[in-house]
């Protein structure tokens, strides 16, 4: 997809110099993916750790596993 953007010519300037002799969209979707695939994992963090208290808040174990759960703990 074609797009425009607009980022500050430092950014750009330091961007191309790391870009070498490649074409420098191929620089800038490789980094746009590099950045969405953090995020996600960072999102994916949160959502987790959200999770995980949760279920520690309030579990959805049956009683009767309850001892176990927290054996040798």
């Amino acid at each position: 997809m074609r797009t425009t953007i607009s980022i500050p010519d430092e950014t750009f300037a330091a961007a191309k110099a790391l870009a070498g002799a490649r074409p420098f969209s191929d620089f800038a979707s490789e980094a746009i993916q590099a950045r969405v695939a953090q995020l996600n994992r960072e999102r994916l963090a949160r959502e987790m750790e959200a999770g995980y208290r949760a279920e520690a808040e309030s579990t959805s174990l049956d009683s009767e596993w309850a001892a176990i759960e927290t054996e040798g703990m």
